[in-house]
């Protein structure tokens, strides 16, 4: 039970970070010294938390993105349904294959809230797992359509 509290109370504070970094225009404005991009932005919010999200060895044509879900996938922190703070992983936004990533923020029912950097800054959108049409990504990309799946943060933490 004490173990399910401390994992809730991460996802919470990592949740609570990507909240008000919503409306900043770069992620220069959180990291100085993190790429203003997608896989930058979950890795200065998780960093806030101690979390280093290591950067695997790349492997052929792999982004920040695969390396993350890579990451994910080696730790055994892939699950099917999020909670707040968990990683929020699409594929074929721009490219094949994994290449974009977020934050959740908040899941009410089916409807699921998540922090992400765009090309617009760092937003807030939303998407419905039993509508996956209901919600857009910025771009007209069907959010629910392009979902790949969730990660906890707490396997991440070794």
């Amino acid at each position: 039970m004490l173990l399910l509290l401390l994992a809730s109370m991460l996802g919470a504070r990592l949740a609570e970070h990507a909240h008000f970094a919503a409306g900043l225009h770069s992620v220069r404005q959180l990291s100085r010294t993190a790429t203003d991009d997608c896989s930058g932005f979950v890795r200065t919010i998780y960093a806030r938390e101690g979390v280093d999200l290591v950067v695997l060895p790349a492997l052929p044509r792999e982004n920040g993105v695969s390396n993350l879900h890579r990451l994910a996938r080696a730790k055994r922190a892939l699950r099917g349904r999020p909670r707040p703070g968990d990683l929020v992983f699409f594929r074929n936004t721009y490219r094949a294959g994994f290449s974009h990533v977020g934050i959740v923020e908040a899941v009410r029912g089916s409807a699921v809230t998540f922090v992400h950097r765009t090309r617009g800054g760092i937003v807030r959108s939303r998407l419905d797992l039993r509508r996956p049409h209901a919600r857009r990504l910025p771009r007209k990309a069907l959010a629910g359509e392009l979902l790949a799946g969730f990660a906890a943060p707490e396997p991440l933490t070794d």
